[in-house]
């Protein structure tokens, strides 16, 4: 009976490896394994190539200075796990984490523990800093068919902070509900909680389906209290050896005194290997925020309104890579307050990156 569990285990633990990887979390398979201890690094070196009058590109956080060679981020990442108990703790440093934490707020990019509910099965409870389900691009550009975030990603949740109950019945389906502080806050800056649902459903190894909701009172860039609701769907696939990609559109409602505002943003972006080193992606976007509820924006104009183009080449290395990718912006009005800038906007990003 032992070895017939056993070699169920072992043919669970492989389908799962062949799946493809949620990239919407900070979930790295490498690193160094000391008993129930597991220790890996990350860095994220780059230069931003621009006006260097900007200092950093407008509504941007991740790899955004420009006329500069910096860190977006190095992180550590330690984590614990029993059959029943787990934790992590991913301290963090780069211009990222300087851009998109409060003053005060725990620089992690995680830091949790949890434990198992039912020993037969797989339902855990987390509490703390945890990562955001939201969009198919998390804070690691590793994970990513391109190197730089899109406005999807900038524009909600990297984080989030409380409770997470997750539910993993099969290889196909995943589901969890999330208790939380609010919109990317450590600290409840409006009262009461936030709700986030999520699912994920893998139909086979080459295809991913992620779903998510949010329900909570949040405030606008305007200052503007109200309920908002948000739901987020994106989808990744493998196609053959050589192709990958993936899709992201999400809509936003808020509720303001002056009636209810929304938002919305889509995304395609595809990945063609040219050889066993070499990638080529590229990436079309919009981001529609026409009463500023995500994007602060004030330049006499009606709301935010901007497509972007991108195009990138990977050399990947021994737990390495080597990033070129350019970027333009159009926008429906004078969108970019920065001279130089203005309707239409270039942006380039070299990177380097490592982990272990």
């Amino acid at each position: 009976m032992r070895t017939k569990f056993a070699a169920l285990a072992l043919v669970a633990s492989i389908t799962a490896a062949a799946q493809i990887a949620n990239p919407g979390f900070a979930d790295s398979t490498t690193g160094v394994a000391i008993g129930k201890l597991h220790l890996s690094g990350y860095l994220d070196t780059y230069v931003g190539l621009g006006p260097r009058i900007a200092g950093s590109m407008p509504y941007m956080v991740s790899s955004a200075r420009i006329g500069e060679v910096n860190v977006n981020l190095a992180a550590l990442d330690l984590r614990y796990q029993t059959d029943r108990l787990r934790a992590r703790i991913m301290p963090g440093w780069g211009t990222y984490m300087d851009a998109n934490y409060a003053p005060g707020e725990p620089r992690v990019v995680e830091a949790s523990a949890g434990f198992r509910l039912k020993t037969r099965r797989e339902v855990w409870v987390d509490a703390g800093v945890l990562g955001s389900p939201f969009t198919n691009e998390s804070a690691i550009s590793k994970d990513h068919l391109m190197y730089t975030r899109s406005f999807s990603a900038e524009y909600v949740p990297y984080y989030l902070s409380g409770v997470k109950l997750s539910y993993l019945p099969n290889a196909r389906w995943n589901w969890y509900a999330y208790l939380v502080n609010g919109w990317q806050q450590v600290r409840d800056q409006v009262r009461g909680p936030g709700l986030v649902l999520q699912s994920e459903f893998r139909p086979n190894a080459n295809v991913l389906v992620n779903g998510n909701l949010f329900a909570g009172r949040e405030q606008s860039t305007t200052g503007e209290v109200g309920m908002r609701a948000f739901a987020d769907l994106y989808v990744v696939r493998q196609i053959g050896s050589r192709w990958r990609t993936t899709a992201d559109a999400y809509v936003g409602r808020q509720q303001t005194p002056g009636g209810a505002r929304w938002w919305a943003q889509a995304n395609l972006i595809a990945e063609r290997r040219l050889s066993a080193e070499w990638r080529a992606s590229g990436r079309l976007e919009y981001l529609h925020d026409p009463h500023n509820v995500v994007v602060a924006y004030n330049r006499g104009y009606p709301g935010f309104r901007t497509a972007a183009s991108s195009l990138g080449l990977a050399k990947h290395l021994d737990h390495g890579m080597l990033r070129l990718e350019s970027r333009l912006f159009y926008s429906a009005n004078d969108s970019y307050p920065t001279p130089g800038l203005g309707k239409v906007a270039p942006w380039g990003v070299a990177s380097y990156t490592v982990w272990f």
